[in-house]
């Protein structure tokens, strides 16, 4: 069988087919893979003249650059375009490690004209960010210059009846979430204006609110209606950056770029805190750890706007996902506290609020995580809820106000009835003390009539108990008295013209028999520098010192009390007061009446503290207590005064009789020694002073060697050698000078003296403890006035000029029969007439008849009292020319407004009932002094008219 064999022309023919064949398999591959990849690109967007805006998500291919290394020529090659796949939702997060991204779209214009569309960029960048190419020609961006806000617009023109492509470049150095769209020129123009419009609402509402709440500020001196201010400027601040009219638009939610949003974001959260803390958010009586949390957590928020500040926000983003939260929560919880246990429905309008604003902020923040709504309205809702926030809490501050404004109402309407009702209890008061003061006048009175009779031991002593328990309780119902007329609501002080040393000097007086009876030394020193001429409120001050002294008689156990009084060296009519005494030193409830704590001691002793710091307070003074090294426990406090306009008078005149005098002074008391030292040497005398008597005896002999004689001797009574025995010797040893000294005797008042025994030592007066600087003063200016026909007389323990008081007359106005017998034997055991009446107008009758040296005006009688006879009597003084004759008002009130307006009525002095013996010559003698003129120049007065 034959073999066919191939021949080279069908050989070749066989290769040929084979490698055609290949080739068509090849173009059919890449044909199958073109259109492969065509169907896998974005859908083209056919543009309609009736659209407004579209979101080119779905229109738009992406391709991813990490490197950041391809142009657009690049991206436009075969190669790379092929490379482009459809963009999803996930695509628009960009980050610093995502690199550079391209977009690229297609827009399809199926009409005759060419269409101008608007492409928006969000969030704003500048050129070398966001790019714009059509085929391989770049599209320059609007102006920012031209625009309200910083914009990222590019005009997009499509040709009739043609498809163009467009490449977007987009890349950020921070991570963000980019948005897409493209806008009709009319759309956008209509979107633009009603998102201004809105903008323009919110910050019209914002600064009309930060306007309010400063105003509100001014006028109602709260700082959280400054924090408030604060708050809408910051929120104000925030909406600016974050709509990009400064700078880059960033949005409301991070990241941001740069630190301005986070300072301003974190700032309106400190301002919150501080709000809460204010206003307050947290219950006032169980603050618990409330309080201290809200402050940590400001110090927080302070240490992430540092760090935001120094790290340009860059390292600040755990802080604001963290913190904003944490403080929004914080503040609902707390609140949420503070309804549960409170029930306030400021504070529920306030939890409403907060509960809206985690609600509102939750939803925000889904939103533009799930990537549900746009960044525009996003920022919308968030500026909404921050100024719907700033109105609540404005609303809740000024609903507070008018709360506080109706509440102070009726507390104004409160106090004015307390007014009344305790000026009706002082009124109550001074009628209890006059009925009470009125037997107990005569009690006392009787008994020292009976001192002067002849009694056996036993008797005596009866009667000094007697008379020591009547003191006591005198002083019982003066701090009394004080106390019940004081209440919280008397805030108002008198403004007038006092003489601050007379003031101590009175108040001092006061506490002369506690001191006589418990044998303390009580020293009082006044700095020379302290203004005598001040304004003040007379009245409190004597409270004052009342309450001061009774607390350190109160703590006194051994050594002495000493009140200093001193000046201000930087500040005028600023007067401190430093009083010592030995022994109890101060509790701590008495502290904290002092600093008006609450106290649950409501003892005597701590409400005179109280008392006494609230008038403190109200003399915008400052008190405290402390211990000195050597033991001495002191009461501190300072007074604020008013300094009067005109000049004080200078006394420089008065003690000119003073000048080079030489005192010795004789006392087992060293400070008193140095106080007294102190004293007269500024008003120019030559002091010495001794601490026993053979001391003093050596400085008498010393003096007269030198031929410089002592002038006056001041010897204390309780010396240890005895203070008369000490006079007696040094009157021995003077014998032989041709002015003998003179001597005066310091004793506790409730010392009685034998007048041949102070005739024999030379005693020329008595001057009773404790011993102010200016009863000082006037005794030995007194002295040194004094002329050879007065100094024969014999000595007398109560007076302090040696009046021939039997030279004198004296009317009485008495209603009360008990009283004006016991008045009639004190004056008469003085050697003084006396003319007795019942009522003012009898009063004023017998006045008018006959010429009086003095007057004893009972203030409450029938048919006329003694306030308006007394004025009464004034007036015929003035309208008959005649010299003005002293009244004194006898009265059982011892308040000091009564006190005053007899004063202002017209009389000299006010005599509180029971009036003592002593206090009675003391009067005499200081206001009837003009008798030693009458009596020189040989005119007795006139007997009165039976």
């Amino acid at each position: 069988m034959p073999s066919t064999v191939p021949t080279l022309p069908t050989a070749l023919l066989t290769v040929s087919n084979i490698r055609l064949y290949r080739r068509l398999r090849c173009l059919l591959g890449l044909l199958f893979l073109c259109l492969s990849s065509l169907s896998q690109a974005a859908a083209v967007l056919v543009l309609d003249s009736s659209q407004t805006n579209v979101n080119l998500t779905q229109f738009s291919d992406i391709l991813v650059d990490p490197d950041k290394r391809h142009r657009i020529d690049d991206i436009q090659t075969l190669d790379l375009n092929t490379q482009f796949r459809p963009s999803e939702t996930r695509d628009f997060k960009l980050s610093p490690d995502t690199g550079r991204l391209w977009f690229r779209f297609t827009l399809r214009n199926t009409s005759s004209e060419t269409q101008q569309q608007l492409l928006q960029v969000q969030p704003s960048g500048n050129t070398e960010q966001i790019a714009l190419y059509s085929q391989t020609q770049a599209i320059a961006p609007f102006p920012t210059a031209k625009l309200i806000r910083t914009e990222t617009l590019f005009a997009v023109p499509v040709a009739a009846n043609s498809d163009t492509t467009y490449y977007l470049r987009i890349e950020s150095p921070v991570a963000r979430r980019v948005s897409l769209e493209l806008h009709s020129y009319a759309s956008f123009i209509g979107e633009i204006s009603k998102r201004e419009f809105i903008n323009a609402v919110f910050c019209g509402v914002l600064i009309l609110l930060m306007l309010f709440n400063l105003v509100s500020a001014l006028l109602h001196q709260d700082r959280l209606f400054f924090y408030q201010a604060l708050n809408c400027g910051l929120i104000i601040i925030c909406q600016v950056l974050a709509w990009g009219y400064i700078g880059d638009a960033q949005g409301l939610l991070p990241p941001w770029q740069g630190a301005e949003l986070i300072t301003t974001l974190l700032g309106i959260c400190i301002l919150e805190l501080l709000y809460a803390q204010g206003f307050p958010i947290f219950p006032i009586k169980r603050p618990r750890h409330w309080q201290r949390l809200i402050r940590i957590t400001i110090v927080v928020n302070i240490i992430a706007i540092a760090i935001s500040i120094i790290s340009d926000g860059r390292s600040a983003g755990v802080f604001v996902h963290t913190l904003i939260p944490a403080n929004v929560l914080l503040l609902f919880f707390m609140s949420l506290h503070c309804y549960l246990i409170s029930y306030s429905r400021l504070i529920f309008f306030y939890l409403i609020t907060r509960a809206m604003v985690i609600l509102l902020y939750s939803l925000t923040l889904l939103s533009f995580f799930l990537n549900i709504s746009d960044i525009p309205l996003i920022n919308t809702v968030l500026i909404a809820m921050a100024t719907a926030a700033a109105v609540s809490q404005t609303c809740l501050l000024f609903a507070r106000h008018h709360f506080r404004q109706r509440k102070q109402v009726q507390d104004e309407q409160h106090i004015a009835i307390l007014g009344e009702v305790n000026r009706a209890k002082t009124d109550i008061l001074a009628r209890i003390t006059h009925d009470i003061r009125t037997p107990l006048s005569a009690m006392i009175g009787v008994t020292e009539l009976l001192q002067d009779t002849r009694l056996t031991a036993s008797q005596e002593d009866y009667i000094s108990t007697l008379q020591r328990s009547s003191h006591e309780l005198l002083q019982l119902l003066d701090e009394a008295s004080q106390a019940a007329r004081f209440s919280e609501s008397d805030v108002e002080l008198s403004n007038q013209l006092i003489n601050l040393p007379e003031i101590i000097d009175e108040s001092l007086a006061g506490f002369r028999n506690i001191a006589a009876e418990q044998a303390i030394e009580l020293i009082c020193d006044i700095d020379s520098k302290v203004r005598e001429q001040l304004i003040g409120d007379p009245s409190r001050i004597r409270q004052l010192l009342s309450h001061a002294m009774n607390s350190a008689f109160e703590h006194y156990e051994s050594g002495y009390i000493l009140l200093k009084v001193y000046p201000s060296e930087t500040k005028a009519g600023l007067t401190f007061f430093d009083l010592s005494h030995r022994g109890k030193g101060f509790s701590t409830q008495e502290k904290q009446a002092l600093s008006r704590s609450i106290s649950n001691d409501n003892s005597i002793i701590n409400a005179r503290f109280a008392i006494a710091a609230q008038l403190i307070n109200l003399m915008n003074g400052q008190v405290n207590v402390r211990t000195s090294p050597n033991g001495d426990h002191i009461l501190s406090f300072s007074l604020l005064l008013g300094v009067p306009k005109i000049r004080e008078q200078s006394h420089v005149a008065d003690t000119e009789l003073l000048h080079g005098k030489r005192l010795l002074v004789v006392d087992g008391n060293q400070t008193f020694c140095k106080v007294l030292s102190k004293q007269c040497s500024n008003w120019g005398m030559q002091v010495l002073t001794a601490n026993s008597d053979n001391a003093a005896v050596a400085v008498v002999r010393n003096q007269i060697l030198l031929q410089s004689p002592i002038d006056i001797l001041l010897i204390d009574q309780a010396l240890a050698g005895g203070g008369l025995k000490l006079a007696q010797r040094i009157l021995e040893d003077s014998q032989s000078v041709k002015q003998q000294p003179t001597s005066l005797m310091l004793a506790h008042a409730n010392i009685k003296f034998d007048r041949d025994e102070l005739q024999s030592a030379g005693i020329r007066r008595v001057l009773s403890k404790p011993l102010s600087s200016v009863a000082l003063r006037s005794a030995l200016l007194a002295e040194c006035h004094f002329d050879a026909s007065i100094n024969h007389r014999s000595p007398d323990q109560y007076s302090t000029e040696a009046l021939n008081l039997s030279s004198l007359q004296c009317l009485i106005a008495e209603d009360n029969p008990t009283n004006a017998q016991v008045l009639t034997r004190m004056l008469s055991s003085l050697g003084i007439d006396v003319h007795h009446v019942v009522n003012g107008q009898q009063a004023l009758t017998a006045f008018m008849r006959a010429r009086f040296d003095f007057v004893i005006m009972d203030i409450e009688m029938p048919i006329m009292d003694g306030a308006e006879a007394t004025r009464q009597i004034r007036l015929y003084e003035e309208e008959e020319g005649r010299e003005r004759t002293p009244i004194f008002g006898l009265t059982a009130n011892s308040l000091d407004e009564q006190r005053d307006s007899y004063l202002r009525a017209g009389m000299d002095l006010h005599l509180v009932k029971p009036i003592r013996l002593w206090e009675l010559a003391e009067a005499i003698k200081r206001w009837t002094g003009y008798q030693h003129q009458k009596l020189a120049s040989g005119k007795p007065p006139a007997k009165p008219a039976e």
